[in-house]
């Protein structure tokens, strides 16, 4: 089982679909500890940031993974996470494969597994096209 809690933070309705797209792969017993907010039109930083908050558990471990770097989810987790000392932990930039591999994992929300989430994140960054040409 995850140690952690999995939070994903977007514009409107990304986190929503990687949630749901994860949870088609990976199954619904995955998504155990998985949320997802979406920032919408008429919400402030302040509005957000509660609705963020509702969604930590403050008796675990939570990682936040935003869609955007200096987007305002990313700045609003961030400034969470902050609030929250070492027990939030926001990476920028998801992607389903981040989203995968966090909530199949059972390592601990340490360094080692951020580092390795964000290369998971990197090494699903493909030119796809330049890969099909070489494989004629």
């Amino acid at each position: 089982m995850r140690p952690f809690d999995v939070l994903i933070a977007s514009h409107g309705s990304v986190a929503a679909s990687l949630v749901e797209a994860a949870g088609m792969i990976c199954g619904d017993a995955s998504l155990q500890g998985v949320s997802a907010v979406g920032l919408e039109p008429d919400d402030s930083p302040e509005s957000y940031l509660e609705r963020l908050r509702a969604r930590v558990d403050g008796s675990r471990p939570t990682l936040i993974l935003t869609d955007l770097y200096g987007g305002t989810p990313h700045n609003v987790a961030c400034t969470l996470a902050r609030r929250d000392g070492g027990e939030v932990r926001c990476i920028s930039g998801a992607n389903l494969a981040i989203v995968i591999e966090a909530i199949t994992t059972t390592d601990p929300l340490d360094d080692a597994l951020v580092e390795r989430l964000i290369q998971t994140t990197r090494e699903a960054v493909v030119d796809a096209t330049d890969r099909l040409a070489t494989q004629h």
